[in-house]
């Protein structure tokens, strides 16, 4: 066992070897210096003491998966029940999507006991299920009324690695490199919409992105070297395919199957990190995206618009994001504070420099999107403050 921080002891039970070599960053980090056990001796480990110095607290890391299927659910139930009132556990489980419910059936059970908490890793995800507990609370079905759902614990737990990075060496305050970060799946992130931003954005002037006209008609839009200011580049880094139209190969720039080494160097590396999310796609109400977590380990500022900030309240913060007005499409944001000007958006829209638009892109500017290494820092200890509490209170069991 890994003796931690407050005493107590804590085991790893999970496949090995991580996925995308994370064991280097286990091991740079030192997350955790013990023996990673295999998942199938977990059940074996609780029942193996029964009393006093026993396993009294199990974190799923993802219960979506975890209480899925295999032995676990049942198991762990089974395991729970076999202890006398005096040493029983519970069960943390770390949710992403509201909407997956082929595990829930577990939290029934589960609840009737008064033993399990809810971790979700973002808070719009945390009010879906205390608004779906307190509708089941008032099930006319009385298993599932009687189950206590009104009282389960939902604390939000945002993880957030604690990353090296070196002095920031940005040789320059002109935005040039965006990232779209996460899986290559449009119902997802509205890539065909940014795609199309994009051809419509170059279409009016090549120059302010560092381009040269289309040399032909099935040519892709190549750099302008005679301009002092860098080209602006638009990374896709995630996982699947997609396709990307010929003209803008050189612009859009696709990176998947990266370790995670190689990801947070490159991550870290964005001047700006643009969630594209698809309107529908459940990211503002329902499951919690990564992008933003990463984000933030990389001291990357992410573009947002005020529904954003309203699902993924721990980012609701300058010091971590950039504020557009919804209005202002993503790309034409890019635009503005590449640019530092976003007169051309106000103008080819009508919209008066007295309206509350105007004046949420007047903010924008004023911000612009260069955020400090200290501002980031400070930022991410307010989130790790607040992590300590959730721990703190899962602990305790308050």
């Amino acid at each position: 066992m890994d003796r931690s921080r407050t005493g107590g002891t804590v085991d790893v039970y999970a496949p090995q070897p991580f996925g995308f070599e994370f064991q280097t960053i286990v091991d740079k980090l030192q997350l955790y210096r013990g023996q990673v056990k295999n998942p199938n001796a977990l059940l074996d480990d609780i029942n193996q003491n029964l009393g006093d110095g026993g396993i009294d607290l199990v974190v799923l890391g993802t219960c979506e998966i975890d209480l899925r299927a295999g032995a676990w659910p049942e198991g762990l139930l089974e395991a729970w029940d076999a202890r006398d009132a005096d040493h029983k556990f519970n069960l943390a489980c770390m949710v992403h999507n509201i909407h997956d419910t082929a595990w829930q059936q577990w939290i029934t059970p589960w609840s009737r006991r008064n033993a399990i908490r809810i971790l979700p890793i973002s808070e719009h995800v945390a009010v879906a299920f205390r608004q779906s507990f307190l509708i089941k609370s008032d099930s006319s079905d009385a298993s599932i009324r009687l189950a206590g759902y009104e009282y389960i614990p939902v604390d939000v737990h945002v993880p957030i690695l604690d990353l090296p990075f070196p002095a920031d060496q940005r040789t320059s305050n002109i935005l040039s490199d965006a990232v779209i970060q996460g899986s290559f799946t449009t119902a997802r992130r509205d890539y065909v919409g940014s795609f199309q931003e994009m051809f419509a954005e170059l279409k009016e002037s090549l120059a302010l992105w560092g381009y040269l006209p289309l040399a032909s008609e099935d040519a892709s839009y190549v750099v302008d070297t005679t301009l002092a200011d860098p080209p602006f580049r638009l990374f896709l880094i995630g996982s699947g395919h997609l396709e990307i139209p010929n003209e803008l190969e050189n612009i859009i720039l696709v990176r998947d199957g990266l370790n995670y080494a190689e990801f947070y160097a490159l991550m870290s590396t964005m001047d700006i990190c643009v969630p594209a999310f698809s309107t529908g796609g459940g990211y503002y109400d329902a499951q919690a995206s990564s992008t933003f977590a990463m984000a933030v380990e990389c001291n990357v500022p992410i573009l947002v618009t005020e529904r954003t900030k309203k699902s993924y309240t721990y980012v609701n913060d300058d010091r971590a994001v950039v504020t557009r007005p919804a209005a202002m499409r993503e790309v034409e944001a890019l635009r503005a504070l590449r640019t530092r000007d976003a007169s051309f958006f106000l103008q080819r829209n009508n919209i008066s420099m007295d309206s509350p638009t105007a004046h949420a892109a007047e903010a924008m500017m004023h911000l612009g999107w260069v955020r400090s290494e200290q501002e980031f820092h400070s930022f991410k200890q307010q989130i790790w403050r607040a992590n300590d509490y959730v721990v703190e209170a899962m602990l305790r069991d308050v």
